[in-house]
Parts: C-alpha cells; sequence; structure tokens
C-alpha cells in the first residue's frame, strides 16, 4: 500500500471517530433534555384523553422544574395526586373526593354521637362551603351561626375550592382550642368573624316534651345508632302522659344514617309501601325500597316540621311519610342533600364516589332540589323565645 492511500485511510478514520464522537455528544445532550420533559404516559389511558392533554401535561410540569421561582415547593407526590384529584373534581359534584386514609375517620367520627369540634353540620352548595345546620347547644349554636351562613375562611385561609373532608378536619381539632371562621350571610353587607373554642360534641338523637292538653313533640336531631331506641322511649313515655298526636320536629337536622331512616320510616309506612326510589350508577338502573312495617303508627295524627338544615336521612323520612301518608311539612324548604357515596380504596387512598341519587316515593329527586314544605312558616325572630314555626303546628293538630 502505498504512502498516498496509507494517508487517506488515517483522514477517513479520524473523520469517523469525530463523526461519532459528535453523535455521541449529541445523543447524551439530547438525552439529557429529554428527560427533563419527558414524563410517562398520564392523560392517554385508552386514548380517552387525547395526545394534547398528556403532552400538556409533561411540558408544563417541565417548565415548572425548570423556572418556578421557589423550587422547594415543586412536590412530585403532592403535584400527582392534586392531578388525579383534578380528575374527580371535574365532576363538579361537591360528594366526591379523593383524598388519604387520615382523613376516612370523618366517615364514622360523624355518626359515632361525639367528637371534639364546634358543632356545625356543612355542605358544598353552589360551589360555596355552607352551614347547612348548627347542633343544639353547641358553640355554633351559642354564637348564633346559622343554616345557610356561607363559610368563606378558616383560620384566615379561604374557603374556595376546598373540599368537604379538608374543611371538617380544618375545623375539628383538639378540645379547649380556637378555630376562626370568617362567615357572609343573606342580608348582610359585609362578612364578620366567628372565633370560636372546640368542645366535645355529644349528639342527643332525640329529644321531647308534652305539650298541653294532648300533644307530644319529639325533636329528632340526627339519625344515627341511638335514634330508634332513644325514639321509641320518648314516644311511650309521651302516649303514657296523654299525646295523641305529634309533631314531629327534623330542622336542623343533618341526617345519617339510611338504615336507620328507613326503619323509622317503617313504624309509619305499612309494609309494602315504597319508602325511597335510588337511582344507581352510570346506567341509571331504579332501585326500590320498600316498607317491611310494621306501621303500627299510621293512623297517627303527625305534622313534620322541616327547614334548610334538615338534610339527607332527614329528607328521605319526611319524604316518606308526606308522600304515604299524607303528612304535612311545616317551614322551609328543605336542604336538598340526596345522594349515595361509596368509598372506594386504591392503593393508600380512598376514592369517595357519588354513585346514586335518592328519590322520594312520589319521583322527587332530594338533590339539589330539597322538599318544599306544605304549609310555609318562617320564624321572623328566631333569637327570641317566640317559635312561631312550632306554634304554627300547634295550631294544626288542635283542629285535627
Amino acid at each position: 500500500m502505498d504512502r498516498k492511500n496509507k494517508k487517506k485511510i488515517l483522514i477517513e478514520f479520524v473523520i469517523a471517530i469525530f463523526i461519532l464522537s459528535l453523535n455521541f455528544v449529541l445523543a447524551y445532550k439530547l438525552g439529557k433534555e429529554s428527560r427533563a420533559y419527558y414524563n410517562p404516559p398520564f392523560f392517554d389511558f385508552k386514548q380517552e384523553f387525547g395526545e394534547e392533554y398528556n403532552k400538556l401535561f409533561s411540558e408544563v410540569w417541565a417548565k415548572i422544574k425548570e423556572n418556578f421561582v421557589d423550587q422547594k415547593r415543586v412536590n412530585p407526590e403532592k403535584a400527582g395526586f392534586e392531578a388525579v384529584r383534578g380528575i374527580v373534581r371535574s365532576l363538579d359534584d361537591p360528594y366526591s373526593d379523593l383524598y388519604t386514609p387520615r382523613q376516612s375517620k370523618i366517615f364514622e367520627e360523624d355518626l359515632k354521637g361525639s367528637f371534639c369540634g364546634i358543632g356545625i353540620e356543612i355542605g358544598i352548595r353552589n360551589n360555596l362551603l355552607t352551614v347547612i345546620s348548627p347542633l343544639e347547644n353547641t358553640p355554633a349554636a351559642k354564637a348564633k351561626i346559622k343554616a345557610g351562613d356561607i363559610i368563606t375562611k378558616i383560620n384566615g385561609e379561604d374557603t374556595s375550592n376546598i373540599s368537604l373532608e379538608e374543611a371538617v378536619s380544618k375545623i375539628r381539632g383538639e378540645c379547649g382550642t380556637k378555630v376562626k371562621l370568617t362567615i357572609i350571610r343573606e342580608g348582610w353587607k359585609e362578612e364578620k368573624d366567628f372565633e370560636l373554642v372546640r368542645e366535645e360534641i355529644k349528639i342527643k338523637a332525640v329529644e321531647g316534651k308534652f305539650i298541653e292538653p294532648d300533644i307530644g313533640y319529639i325533636k329528632i336531631n340526627t339519625f344515627n345508632q341511638n335514634t330508634i331506641p332513644e325514639f321509641v322511649e320518648k314516644f311511650n313515655e309521651l302516649s303514657k302522659n296523654g299525646a295523641n298526636k305529634y309533631i314531629l320536629d327534623l330542622r336542623n337536622n343533618p341526617g345519617g344514617y339510611l338504615d336507620v331512616a328507613i326503619q323509622m320510616s317503617e313504624f309509619f309506612v305499612p309494609r309494602g309501601k315504597i319508602i325511597l326510589k335510588e337511582i344507581w350508577g352510570r346506567e341509571q338502573k331504579e332501585k326500590v325500597i320498600r316498607s317491611e312495617g310494621p306501621g303500627t303508627l299510621k293512623d297517627l295524627k303527625v305534622v313534620i316540621l322541616v327547614n334548610k338544615g334538615s338534610a339527607s336521612a332527614s329528607e328521605i323520612f319526611a319524604g316518606a311519610l308526606r308522600d304515604n301518608l299524607g303528612v304535612k311539612l311545616i317551614g322551609e324548604k328543605t336542604f336538598g342533600k340526596g345522594s349515595v357515596q361509596e368509598v372506594f380504596k386504591i392503593d393508600s387512598y380512598l376514592l369517595k364516589l357519588t354513585i346514586a341519587y335518592w328519590l322520594t316515593p312520589d319521583g322527587i329527586k332530594l338533590e339539589g332540589n330539597g322538599l318544599e314544605p306544605d304549609i310555609k312558616v318562617v320564624d321572623k325572630n328566631p333569637d327570641d323565645n317566640v317559635d312561631e314555626v312550632l306554634n304554627r303546628a300547634i295550631e294544626i293538630l288542635q283542629q285535627k
């Protein structure tokens, strides 16, 4: 091989090495850059979300990591959780949410009969954190917080976009500690702050009294595990005293266990009659729940008191007695909470999802609608000692 050919081969070898080196450097650089933008597919499950959202998610996350001024606040675990939670919140259903097992205790705590807080039942209405009802003889009731009040801040933190479970967990806490609620009420020009001291809230399910000459007044505060035995005890006591007409007061009763409301209805609604209807799942299949009796109180002269703090199980009970027995509802329109939630355990998280709606026997959908009273009466001054709604109920029963 001559000298000229050797030189040519050497030049070609050097060029090849250079190209290989250049390719390696470019590949490494491109690979390094691409890792900043690459995320495993997030929105392309079964192609339901479209490629643009997967690209958007990946690039937004990359820009945050590259450009956000306070990188200590960039938390992949929190970001992932909130991204998935956003899917649930896109349903615009106030009772569906994704949350951690730490928050799950709220479900059972509400119905055990005691917890540490300020004594209000809350819900989301028109995307606003709203007081469903204050429980009697609690810090909230003593501070004159009312059903329908809108809580705009908890301890100075804005409540827009807050979930129900988050709000409850912020309001509850150790007994003796303080919580500040910022509230706006219909008719007010400005918000007001209420600073309340948390205490143990013990809910007495049923209370009552005898009203001369023959009326039994029974206040049902909640539908929990104590409601039925306390109701039976109070009913028997009032009957022995001579009561043969009854006022059942469901005002500011936020609900409770569905099966307790059904069993309470069965004292009044005869066997075979419809207590409620349920619309289930994506197919919206109808399920009818009928009374299994005994219906021994079906002929009792009864009226029911309701207001905007009457919700959920109390609406089911009121609707069952009105639709089947013609029992009159006296007071204000009820809250309109008529949906069923199921909890799904997914790894270490819990998904609470609305899976059914409740309808009265006559087919009125409770969720978002509530029950209109047959006789509308508003207590014009609830802070005085005159209960105008109760007095109207007494007048109606005395005419029977």
